[in-house]
């Protein structure tokens, strides 16, 4: 019998141990108005500061791309000055193969001249140079410079009908506008008015008038 009342004693102190410690939970999971703030301003300030991180980042890899964008750009477009200058000696070196040309010059200068235009062509062309399409083309104000305007039939007007200087791209980029001359409409000429012709009959009458006014002449 005592041990029974013992086991009940225990029993009854695990469960009111159990009570309070259950209590002690809830009392340490309530939350006061004031902490309830405090708590809201926190998690405010931690989205306000987790924003400003992805804004930081956003902003990060938007430069990096800048950067590298750029630095495509400068390897690509570094050596546009150079090869600027360098199409003038091609010009000359085309214009001295058209000059020889028309007065027949000997084969091998026609021939050592071409070979050094397009040997020279050859490797700005490996740097990105290309010629711009101009002659039968519509006027591209990007592309084509007017240095000349000249009457045309309708269809070919506002289109290239003769270059005057080559231009060229580097890459995308317009290194050096084409010089060209296009087509305009036809002006309409007037026609002068032409007196018309009178009849045979008015002739032969207007002839007898005047040889009728004529002084001192005898008729039969």
């Amino acid at each position: 019998m005592r041990r029974r009342k013992e086991d009940k004693t225990d029993k009854e102190s695990e469960a009111h141990m159990k009570q309070e410690e259950v209590l002690n939970k809830q009392k340490s999971a309530e939350i006061f108005p004031g902490e309830a703030e405090e708590i809201k301003k926190k998690a405010s300030e931690y989205d306000a500061l987790w924003n400003k991180h992805l804004r930081l980042c956003a902003d990060f890899d938007n430069v990096r791309k800048r950067w590298e964008r750029e630095k495509l750009e400068l390897i690509k477009f570094g050596n546009f000055r150079l090869i600027k200058e360098l199409i003038v000696i091609l010009d000359e070196l085309q214009h001295a193969l058209r000059i020889a040309k028309e007065h027949n010059s000997d084969d091998e200068i026609i021939k050592g001249v071409g070979i050094t235009s397009d040997n020279l062509f050859g490797i700005l062309k490996s740097y990105g140079l290309k010629i711009i399409d101009a002659v039968g083309k519509s006027f591209d104000p990007h592309c084509h410079e007017i240095v000349g305007q000249r009457e045309t039939e309708d269809e070919n007007e506002h289109f290239v009908l003769e270059e005057v200087q080559r231009g060229y791209f580097l890459e995308e980029k317009v290194l050096r506008t084409s010089k060209v001359i296009v087509g305009i409409k036809k002006k309409d000429v007037p026609r002068e008015e032409v007196p018309e012709e009178p009849d045979i009959e008015d002739k032969a009458q207007a002839t007898e008038e005047e040889d009728s006014d004529i002084p001192g002449e005898e008729r039969e």
